[in-house]
């Protein structure tokens, strides 16, 4: 360990928030819950999305077809950065609807040989900097309870720098709550109101800590976004995130600023008897913040769900739940049509008056997440599943209808020329364009479908 690494503890000014950037004003929240289904006779009912351990085991762990969804409510909260000016008595908030479950990111510690569950972190620096991370439990093997974690750091101009550890479920340890996990030097704190994820190796130390309020932006994937028994819960979108990060390339720590992004997903079965690839995209970019999920398998299922945020002057607060399609726009390059993970080239969606699209860019990580599982358990996993996961930069473009404020009364002598009703229905809707990334996971190859 490094002379001048900190304590694992955090200190009290590094649990201070960090300054809110958002502009004075009204505020606007999105949430479109987008689906794509290309029908097959015969009806079904999904399994309800309760937490894993509550679940019914279903004999059938996936059906075509689901029925259409109730609207959405969401977790009330503040994405990106929060004020500190502003006490919690001053501060607008949303009132949690009575009917919805508040989100739990306790481990569950499923039973049952196929079980698994996962948090994926997303990290953003100001710095320039990307953190993919990834904390895996899996009963596949010998065993129950196995952990992994794997992560990435990306500096531009620079190969992705991986890290990992391993532990068998005695060689970790979780706390009594379920929130706090130490796998070896990594570990992952999802304590409230502040999260932690923290890696104290030999060659490369990443601490840094994110708002995780109970009244944050986040959301539970709807059941009928999904395969049966699959559940996802949106834990941060956009978090605000500090703290110091030392590479292996680096003298000494250097402070960070930035947005964290976190999801928690669990099975009782096998992933990829579920899905054949899921895509996530991530985004953040003046005041407006954004995650979406595709799930597919096949030709015959594919279902998205979005949720966004953006505070801007010109918006009021609305939540919006409008079912949409997503079509996916495959890559026209003869090497990507032939490739055995190829990433589609772009995501359109449209229903009503909203509507929007996500290019995929550049791509700066794909690696195959089984190369650091140890044997046997690689080769168990193997046995059902040959996946891949790559990273891309994404750009977000949403139109949406705006609810306006009520206009102030014209004048009495004023009268309404058609210039203005023309400029009025144009500021009904509102264009968001976000920087974003995607990830895109293959539980397998295309010819393997």
């Amino acid at each position: 360990m490094r002379a001048n690494a900190q304590s694992d503890r955090p200190r009290p000014q590094d649990r201070r928030v960090l300054p809110d950037r958002r502009r004075n004003g009204v505020r606007r929240t999105l949430c479109l819950a987008a689906l794509a289904i290309v029908s097959i006779a015969g009806p079904s009912t999904l399994h309800a999305g309760a937490p894993g351990p509550d679940d019914q085991d279903i004999d059938t762990p996936y059906e075509d077809e689901a029925t259409p969804s109730e609207p959405m409510e969401l977790r009330p909260g503040f994405p990106g950065q929060r004020d500190e000016s502003m006490s919690d008595s001053n501060r607008t908030k949303r009132t949690q609807p009575a009917t919805a479950t508040p989100l739990d990111p306790a481990a569950r510690l499923l039973e049952g040989d196929d079980a698994s569950e996962y948090w994926t972190l997303y990290v953003e620096l100001d710095s320039g900097h990307r953190i993919t991370q990834r904390f895996l439990l899996s009963n596949t093997g010998p065993g129950n309870h196995n952990a992994v974690a794997i992560g990435h750091l990306i500096e531009p101009g620079r190969a992705p720098y991986r890290y990992e550890n391993g532990r068998r479920r005695a060689r970790w340890t979780l706390s009594d709550d379920r929130l706090d996990f130490d796998i070896s030097a990594s570990h992952l704190v999802l304590q409230r109101p502040t999260g932690q994820l923290r890696i104290t190796k030999d060659d490369i130390e990443i601490r840094l800590f994110f708002d995780f309020p109970g009244d944050a932006l986040a959301g539970r994937v709807p059941e009928d976004r999904l395969p049966k028994n699959y559940h996802v819960e949106v834990l941060a979108v956009a978090a605000a995130t500090r703290g110091t990060i030392l590479a292996p390339w680096m003298s000494v720590p250097l402070e960070v600023r930035g947005r964290t992004w976190l999801a928690h997903t669990w099975t009782r079965h096998n992933e990829a008897s579920l899905i054949d690839r899921r895509v996530e995209i991530y985004g953040y970019e003046d005041g407006t913040s954004f995650y979406g999920i595709q799930v597919r398998r096949g030709k015959s299922f594919s279902r998205a769900w979005l949720i966004a945020e953006s505070n801007t002057p010109s918006m009021v607060e609305s939540l919006i739940n409008v079912p949409a399609s997503w079509v996916e726009i495959e890559s026209t390059r003869q090497e990507d049509q032939t490739a055995s993970y190829a990433i589609p080239r772009r995501f359109e969606f449209s229903r009503g008056p909203n509507s929007g699209r996500i290019t995929l860019g550049n791509e700066w990580l794909r690696f195959d997440p089984l190369a650091v599982i140890p044997q046997p358990f690689r080769w168990f996993i193997r046995r059902k599943t040959k996946p891949r996961e790559v990273w891309a930069d994404a750009q977000i473009g949403v139109r949406l209808l705006s609810a306006l404020e009520s206009p102030p009364l014209p004048d009495s002598s004023e009268i309404e020329s058609d210039s203005n009703s023309e400029r009025e229905t144009e500021e009904e809707t509102a264009e968001r364009s976000v920087t974003g990334v995607a990830s895109i996971t293959f539980m397998n190859p295309f010819e393997d479908r």
